[in-house]
């Protein structure tokens, strides 16, 4: 029996197509893979005892893209590269120093765990960021920027997790800021003002700690004294 004359093209076409697909080994198996942009709530370990927790906000071009770049919610900026599900970050802090992390990412690219090593005061250690899930903790404005001389204020929403226990305080540099809570358990809202009795205090920043008891965000908060 004579095959259609049409067989022959139609078979080159998939066998191009799935050629194509898998070019430069950038064939992805699971939903999600390759793909870090968004945000992370990293946490540093060193000597068995958490240190620094911050967010990561990362930008990749696409899956596919090797590099990417971002920021952290403590004022560092990052750079990154992927090897399958292995990346490598550098945090460029914002005291001049430099924190390594080399690690790998889960499965289904929800977690990265791994060692890190640092020139300043994160030493060396383990560390691991997690994505938020749907619902998770998170507060927006990610910083902010105030004068204690005109006594400026800024209003902050936490969204997501347990509201019930909401908790926020000044971690810190406390005694530069006051903070108010009071609509904290009803909307999620608290308001933080630089002090005007701040002299001396120009560029110190103020961490205020979000807290769920499940998850805590950093929100640092610049006071400027011109």
């Amino acid at each position: 029996m004579n095959l259609p004359k049409v067989f022959p093209r139609c078979l080159l076409v998939v066998v191009l197509s799935l050629a194509l697909c898998n070019c430069g080994g950038k064939f992805r198996t699971y939903p999600g893979e390759g793909d870090v942009s968004g945000n992370w709530n990293l946490v540093l370990t060193k000597s068995n005892v958490t240190g620094r927790e911050t967010q990561l906000f990362i930008t990749q071009k696409d899956r596919y893209d090797e590099v990417f770049s971002g920021t952290t919610s403590d004022s560092a900026t990052l750079t990154g590269t992927l090897s399958g599900n292995s990346t490598s970050i550098i945090l460029n802090n914002s005291d001049g120093s430099t924190t390594t992390l080399t690690g790998t990412l889960s499965d289904d690219w929800k977690a990265i765990r791994g060692t890190y090593t640092s020139t300043g005061s994160d030493g060396s250690g383990t560390w691991s960021a997690l994505r938020p899930g749907p619902g998770a903790l998170s507060v927006t404005p990610a910083n902010a920027a105030l004068s204690c001389s005109e006594g400026q204020s800024a209003t902050f929403n936490a969204t997501g997790g347990t509201r019930a226990n909401y908790t926020v305080v000044a971690s810190t540099n406390g005694s530069l800021v006051t903070l108010s809570t009071t609509a904290l358990a009803t909307n999620g809202q608290f308001t933080v003002t630089a002090n005007t009795s701040c002299a001396g205090s120009d560029g110190a920043v103020a961490d205020i700690i979000v807290s769920d008891t499940t998850t805590s965000i950093t929100v640092p908060v610049t006071i400027s004294n011109p």
